[in-house]
């Protein structure tokens, strides 16, 4: 996997995409600003009740989000027709994208009681999970299982791919966040991009397996 020519292959995308990409983000941001200014006139007889049905509530609202922001990142770099209205497609879906959510977090909260490591594999193991739904899988299980099988044999490619920006990410804190109007819009067109290899070179793989059994 040729992380530098993602890269640049993300800048060239971009030249013409910034505002394109902005636009599901500013919803995102704008949805859950909302939901926190909601959520904070509501009374609640503890604050672990407050904190469970804060995250609860988050987690289902913030996940369809993140699969619909998928979605239109994967129509965009492969030049797909898209409407800003289909980003909220995937409401319909919200129980099985909260579970599968779910599970992740399960997963990595699991992985953080054997420290570092553990919590990095698991969070490189399903970094691709909401592509995966957003790109048709609608099953559970099946959605967790492509996310490890895609970045099998990638998983230390993918951790420098992401380690990669941490030079963008203090460029952003020098610039008082300013930069981030480039940077964010550049590691989500990449982080796509990314995953849109891997489904490529699953499928040849697929393709080569099928004829020579």
């Amino acid at each position: 996997m040729n992380r530098k020519n993602i890269k640049m292959q993300a800048l060239k995308m971009l030249e013409h995409n910034v505002w394109n990409i902005w636009k599901p983000i500013l919803i995102i941001i704008f949805i859950l600003i909302v939901f926190e200014i909601l959520f904070s006139y509501i009374n609640f007889s503890s604050v672990l009740t407050e904190c469970i049905v804060y995250l609860i509530l988050f987690s289902l609202i913030s996940s369809q989000l993140f699969v619909g922001f998928s979605f239109y990142m994967l129509n965009l770099i492969r030049g797909n027709n898209f409407a800003i209205s289909n980003f909220f497609c995937f409401y319909k879906s919200f129980i099985t994208i909260f579970i599968i959510n779910l599970i992740v977090q399960i997963f990595f909260m699991f992985g953080l009681f054997f420290f570092i490591v553990p919590a990095v594999i698991v969070m490189l193991c399903y970094s691709f999970v909401n592509y995966v739904f957003a790109d048709g899988e609608k099953d559970v299980i099946d959605a967790l299982r492509s996310s490890r099988e895609l970045i099998s044999g990638y998983k230390f490619n993918y951790l420098k791919f992401i380690l990669s920006f941490s030079g963008w990410i203090l460029v952003v804190l020098c610039t008082f966040g300013t930069a981030i109007i480039f940077v964010l819009p550049y590691i989500s067109l990449s982080n796509a991009l990314y995953y849109d290899k891997l489904v490529l070179i699953n499928d040849y793989h697929s393709f080569f397996l099928y004829f020579l059994c």
